[in-house]
């Protein structure tokens, strides 16, 4: 019984095999590099990832903070409401990010703040603006 074999075949199959393990690999850090980044927090649905949303706590999964739910419920939003107005959202994670702000309070009063100032600081400034540019 002979064998066969293309050499040359195997050495391009095996060069092949090689460059898909490379790029496995680098896939693997990057994905390892990721969870290293994101810090879980004592509540089931609430996440702090760096270089997300500035490290701030956010709902798993999504971009949207602990403040913007807690900003929402101030301005007189239903978790329900919230929950139709964010598609991507469950009863179970507004009502975790309700539970972080109250257990956090102090955090995230000084985040709405400062959204508030940055805010007010913009409209100032393109207030300025529109004034300069309508003389």
């Amino acid at each position: 019984m002979t064998v066969e074999l293309d050499v040359q075949q195997l050495y391009t199959d095996l060069g092949d095999i090689k460059e898909m393990l490379g790029r496995m690999q680098k896939a693997m850090g990057q994905l390892a590099k990721m969870a290293s980044l994101r810090v879980q927090t004592e509540h089931p649905h609430i996440v702090r990832i760096e270089g997300v949303c500035g490290g701030r706590p956010i709902i798993a999964g999504t971009r949207i903070s602990v403040r913007t739910i807690a900003e929402r419920v101030r301005l007189g939003d239903s978790p329900e409401q919230i929950v139709e107005n964010y598609p991507p959202l469950t009863l179970a994670q507004v009502y975790d990010a309700l539970s972080y702000y109250h257990e956090h309070k102090s955090e995230i009063e000084a985040e709405i703040a400062a959204n508030e100032e940055a805010l007010a600081w913009v409209t100032r400034r393109s207030s300025v603006r529109a004034i300069s540019v309508c003389d």
